[in-house]
């Protein structure tokens, strides 16, 4: 029978769970996630360190199976999984990303109570350490990390530009370990009044800059204005790669572009895919793709009718060590006809563009979605330019990489597009966490962003991630948003994933010294015993 303690404490880190997870879109209660880890910290108080990374993860794993559950929607309804086995993989990757939630916790309480350090200083640091190696091993998955519940705040995440959205998670988790440290009365007073003291001043000098920022960032002269049109065609995704609905679809994006074509603009936007046909730089097209090549020939030729250059997202075929596969690519091709430069997705999505370790999980996954391929990554950005402004385009998936944008803007990029089909995901939460992520890139570099969804959500982003030109999820709707550009250049473009490295080299010195302390001691205490001992019988001579 279980213990009232254990289901206590149980219930505390689902709770914890819960919290985090509801602060994500589109749920989209921002203010849990400040207080979200409070149940966990008190749930873990005086457990075994093996039960303090149980508890944690407990905790990591509610929160991800909240904010994640829309990875059943592409595998039921796209991939035609049954539901029972949908599940499955949504539990399987909620639980390995729940082991980071676990480390970082048990990492920050080893600290802690070896080192004697208060957790207001170990939990941040030791949260931001697992982010940031979540973002790039084993597969490289930064969905959802803290800092992204804070996106609506636009003044607070200013300092974004200095620490990445690393930083915004660090001010999260040392806000919930100050809050559970003075209203549960932990440590000594001189301690909980130095960290309330720290993370007011922290508040107020976060707040300050942002405020001061953002109005900076609104009143600066601009280099260049570009009036982009976003065309969302709301092509669904049951149809999008049906060759019978391909003269539909072409015609949806052929009408809407020569509407908004009408109302000037720079550029007209397609979303990722949107061409969904192979589309080569040139007109040489193997035989049996003659289809294809009359496509091509449609898509330049409309961009000369509405004298307007068009970027767009389409597969293109190629050859890579003598296997025959696709790129993922974006295009930009001129009022005149020319394909003026393409880009290819570098950053895949893994179990959705490739699969990860294929030699183990090939055979799994080919059993489960049959005659699923891998696509070709890309090896470089490139730069599009449009009148006077160099573009960085980030293909779906990748507007979640922080460094990755980064170096696109450190590269030169003025402004970022991101092209993306969020039709796989429903009615879900993923479109609306993708927007938020897509948000904080525009923050930490001071570079403005214009986003094309297939069905939404399309939007402008501002240089301070504010997001403006939103459009509606599910219709079909071209908007034409303004952006303009300044010649900004942040800390975090230049140092890139400085601050959160540091945390990382700090948890690794702090586990090191936590774990070689207590040995180093032994001998001391022993010496301490052995004096005690020699003096006790000394008085009992005496």
């Amino acid at each position: 029978m279980l213990s009232s303690k254990f289901v206590n404490k149980f219930a505390l880190c689902l709770a914890s769970g819960l919290a985090l997870g509801l602060s994500f879109p589109k749920f989209d209660i921002g203010l849990l996630a400040w207080v979200a880890f409070v149940p966990l910290f008190y749930a873990v108080e005086g457990e075994t360190l093996g039960r303090v990374f149980g508890w944690a993860w407990l905790a990591g794993f509610a929160g991800f199976i909240v904010s994640m559950y829309w990875i059943v929607v592409p595998l039921h309804d796209f991939a035609h999984v049954r539901i029972e086995f949908a599940l499955l993989p949504m539990m399987l990757l909620a639980a390995v990303m729940a082991v980071y939630s676990g480390a970082a916790i048990w990492a920050g309480e080893l600290a802690a109570r070896r080192l004697r350090i208060p957790i207001v200083v170990t939990m941040p640091i030791a949260w931001v350490a697992l982010e940031w190696v979540r973002t790039y091993f084993p597969i490289g998955f930064p969905w959802n990390l803290v800092g992204y519940t804070a996106y609506q705040y636009i003044q607070l995440i200013q300092f974004a530009e200095f620490t990445g959205v690393y930083g915004i998670s660090a001010l999260i988790l040392f806000f919930n370990a100050v809050v559970y440290m003075v209203l549960l009365r932990r440590g000594h007073f001189r301690v909980q009044a130095l960290s309330l003291s720290v993370l007011t001043g922290l508040l107020i000098l976060a707040i300050g800059f942002g405020t001061w920022r953002t109005s900076e960032l609104r009143h600066a002269a601009a280099v260049g204005t570009i009036r982009a049109a976003m065309v969302q065609a709301d092509i669904p995704q049951s149809l999008k790669w049906d060759p019978n609905f391909l003269p539909k679809s072409f015609k949806i994006y052929q009408d809407e572009t020569a509407e908004i074509a009408k109302r000037g603009a720079d550029v007209i936007v397609w979303p990722e895919a949107a061409a969904a046909f192979f589309f080569q730089p040139t007109d040489q097209y193997p035989p049996e793709f003659s289809s294809d090549a009359a496509y091509r020939s449609a898509l330049l030729a409309l961009a000369r009718s509405v004298n307007t250059p068009i970027l767009f997202g389409a597969p293109a075929l190629a050859v890579r060590d003598g296997k025959m596969g696709f790129y993922n690519r974006a295009y930009l091709i001129s009022a005149t006809g020319e394909v003026v430069a393409h880009y290819d997705k570098m950053q895949l999505v893994p179990f959705g563009e490739y699969v990860p370790f294929r030699a183990v999980l090939g055979f799994i996954v080919n059993r489960v979605v049959p005659g699923f391929g891998d696509m070709f990554a890309g090896t470089h950005p490139t730069l599009f330019p449009l009148k006077g402004a160099k573009l960085g385009v980030l293909i779906c998936y990748e507007s979640i990489f922080p460094d990755l944008t980064r170096r696109e803007v450190d590269g030169g990029a003025d402004i970022l597009v991101n092209i993306t089909n969020d039709a796989w995901y429903g009615e879900s939460s993923a479109p609306y966490q993708t927007l938020a992520m897509a948000a904080l890139r525009s923050a930490e570099t001071k570079v403005p962003m214009i986003r094309d969804a297939n069905t939404g959500i399309s939007a402008v982003i501002s240089p301070a991630g504010e997001i403006t030109e939103r459009t509606p999820i599910f219709e079909r709707e071209s908007e034409i948003g303004v952006v303009k550009w300044r010649p900004v250049r942040t800390l975090y473009t230049i140092v890139g994933d400085l601050f959160a490295e540091i945390c990382f080299a700090l948890t690794i010195i702090g586990l090191a010294a936590a774990w070689w302390f207590p040995r180093a001691m032994k001998p001391l205490q022993a010496v301490v015993h052995e004096i005690t001992q020699q003096n006790g019988r000394s008085h009992a001579t005496h």
